[in-house]
């Protein structure tokens, strides 16, 4: 069969392209920007489903295609985007469909239709029913949350796995997590037993469970014992949310703290009935991932960019404050006083406040990690030739900055890239 796979580039549709190579399916990736290394013998397109939803003829529909596979998705809150990219550009994509008489397999999320105040579930909802309304073959497939090597969710909880005290959003609300190899074994049940008529499946695994539950699963797939659990008071919760908001961070926002104490349940016995398949438990599933060092070095990332954040943003708060006069001083023996001697003071302040902020926003982050770096070493370059003497301080005040900038270069070397949409 002729597929053409949308969000081939994705921890879904990577798993999905594979799969439906190895049985011998020809396959047409897309991506926003198609990979120059894919697998072999599988044609890529660039597709953009924003772009696709304004212009439907951005996207040359190829020959042949029997079958649409949409695995794109927006890892984020912004509800234009998720609605331009998960309802119009999904929309007419299922158009496009219809006009070429393919059928339509579209990956929705469990909870779409019943969660209308979640933007993400909510553009998966409507997109859901405008593809059901056209009267084409088609299946709607509610996943649960997927756990694997690669996954989003996956790498958050499994950073979270190896601290012996964990703060989560919500300790009670239950869910039904499944491996990606088990959603990766329904979409080739569904391919070999189509159903008869358009309907709406959802996938879960077996076990309804907490967080804290699916957290002790992982550390022990890990060797690890129970971790204890910190339920994140309401109002603090609350606060992180909007701060997350406005930087934009997918852990935590007020859609992420609202999914987080909800039940999110199903029954996989319609899935079952549709094409005889049922995924397996996570203790069957848990082999080679989550790893325990790569667990353990991520965990360590977040508590190194706070601390960085701590060091640059309270920095700039001493430099402005009990510790302005001093840093007036230090001018003087480097022989600048005055006016340019407070410039300095204060610019050099609040540089250092800068690159503390820029560490909070994702998209900024790169750069401020390397406006730290070179800002260190111009400090030490500039101690270096006016008051070499403080190389010799007996606290290391200048030699300490060669940690940091380790762990500066270290988070630099380890920032994803960033991509948010497939």
């Amino acid at each position: 069969m002729r597929i053409l796979l949308v969000g081939a580039s994705g921890f879904i549709g990577r798993r999905l392209l594979e799969a439906l190579r190895s049985v011998g399916h020809e396959v047409v990736g897309t991506a926003r920007r198609p990979p120059a290394d894919g697998l072999p013998g599988v044609e890529w397109r660039a597709l953009d489903l924003a772009r696709l939803a304004e212009d439907p003829s951005h996207f040359p529909w190829p020959a042949g295609v029997e079958l649409v596979i949409n695995a794109a998705g927006v890892l984020g809150s912004d509800a234009a985007e998720l609605a331009r990219v998960q309802d119009s550009g999904a929309r007419r994509l299922f158009d496009l469909a219809a006009a070429h008489g393919a059928r339509v397999l579209q990956f929705s999320a469990l909870g779409a239709g019943e969660q209308p105040d979640i933007p993400f579930l909510a553009s998966k909802a409507a997109a859901d029913a405008y593809l059901l309304g056209l009267g084409i073959p088609a299946v709607v497939l509610r996943p649960s949350l997927v756990l694997g090597e690669g996954g989003a969710s996956s790498g958050w909880f499994s950073r979270l796995s190896p601290w012996p005290l964990i703060p989560l959003l919500d300790t009670r609300a239950r869910i039904q997590p499944l491996h990606v190899d088990d959603l990766v074994g329904a979409v080739l049940a569904l391919l070999r037993r189509w159903p008869e008529q358009p309907m709406v499946l959802p996938l879960v695994g077996p076990e309804p469970m907490t967080q804290p539950q699916l957290i002790d699963r992982l550390r022990t797939a890990q060797g690890w014992g129970p971790a204890r659990y910190l339920r994140v008071p309401t109002a603090l919760a609350a606060i992180g949310a909007r701060v997350g908001a406005l930087l934009g961070w997918r852990a935590l926002n007020p859609q992420t703290v609202r999914l987080a104490r909800r039940d999110n349940l199903a029954s996989a016995e319609s899935l079952e009935h549709a094409c005889g398949f049922r995924a397996a438990s996570l203790a069957e599933r848990l082999h080679g991932w989550p790893n325990p060092v790569v667990s353990v070095t991520a965990a360590l990332r977040p508590l190194l960019l706070a601390s960085l954040v701590l060091v640059w943003l309270g920095t700039a708060l001493v430099c402005l404050g009990p510790g302005y006069g001093w840093g007036l001083r230090l001018m003087g023996e480097a022989g600048v006083s005055g006016w340019p001697a407070s410039l300095a003071v204060i610019g050099g302040a609040l540089l250092d406040g800068l690159l503390g902020f820029g560490l909070l926003l994702p998209r900024w982050r790169r750069w401020a990690l390397r406006g730290q770096l070179m800002l260190m070493l111009g400090y030490m370059l500039l101690i270096s030739l006016l008051l070499p003497h403080y190389w010799f301080d007996p606290y290391g005040a200048v030699l300490k900055n060669l940690v940091l900038m380790v762990a500066t270069l270290w988070l630099l070397w380890t920032e994803p890239a960033g991509e948010r949409r497939r």
